[in-house]
């Protein structure tokens, strides 16, 4: 069980065990550990075959720095690219509850790739290469069949490193890559459903609007009556008064009439 949930990890987090595994297998090859007993196996080959074989892992080893460096290099800034404009792209769709989650999925997928870049770049190291130079000349010369295979068992362990930080790059930029399929798919299947549910949400809240300014005009016409029949009643209590003061006036210019 516990080994299940370590190759998850790695499966999931690759850079952390390719970090140990480089650094524990580097470790052991600048300490010379090659076992007495694999030399002895290797020496059991001819001189031609160990010094074929010799030829074929410098080769591979060419062929995957090449790799590494030109085609997951390449991929992983361009997939990086891809997924930097899709978050962007997120922040400008309508605002609902899964933006956020789509924005969040393409920057983790953004870092993954940028670090399956990382990786990568670690081919333009120089890593030893084991097998040539005027020494090894001299030893091929003499035919040590033991020299050959030691030193074609450190090229093979050389070449393994090569080979971690290959499949570490690539676990990346497959896991950088899923992210970012994920966030596109949810982006384009689930994205309506929001945009619906606040569109209904938006006509109700406009008919609710109106259905308020409806019954603040009514209001307001009723205001208006009021008021208009306040001022009609104001008006004719201030026209009875001006009657009432002609008709005082009037009657007093009567009684003092005769008296002249």
């Amino acid at each position: 069980m516990q080994n299940i949930i370590l190759l998850m990890v790695e499966e999931v987090l690759p850079f952390i065990f390719f970090v140990r595994n480089k650094r524990k297998k580097l470790n052991q090859i600048q300490a010379g550990g090659v076992s007495e007993e694999k030399i002895r196996e290797y020496s059991t080959l001819s001189i031609e075959k160990l010094n074929c074989r010799l030829s074929e892992e410098h080769e591979r080893a060419i062929k995957i720095d090449e790799k590494t460096a030109k085609f997951t290099l390449g991929l992983s800034v361009s997939l990086t690219i891809l997924s930097t404009a899709s978050g962007a792209l997120a922040k400008l769709l309508p605002d609902n509850d899964i933006n956020s989650t789509i924005i969040f999925l393409c920057g983790l997928s953004s870092v993954f790739m940028l670090i399956a870049g990382i990786i990568s770049l670690g081919a333009l190291k120089t890593l030893p290469k084991y097998g040539y130079g005027t020494i090894h000349e001299l030893r091929a010369e003499e035919k040590e069949a033991c020299y050959l295979a030691k030193v074609l068992i450190l090229q093979e362990d050389i070449n393994i490193v090569r080979h971690l930080r290959n499949e570490a790059a690539y676990q990346c930029l497959r896991n950088g890559f899923f992210l970012l399929l994920v966030a596109l798919i949810t982006s384009i299947f689930l994205i309506r459903i929001p945009v619906e549910k606040k569109h209904d949400v938006n006509s109700s809240k406009s008919s609710v609007v109106a259905e308020k300014n409806i019954q603040t005009k009514d209001n307001n016409s009723e205001k208006e009556k009021v008021i208009g029949k306040k001022v009609e009643s104001a008006n004719l209590t201030d026209d009875r008064k001006e009657n009432s003061d002609n008709k005082s006036i009037q009657a007093t210019g009567k009684s003092a009439a005769p008296l002249r």
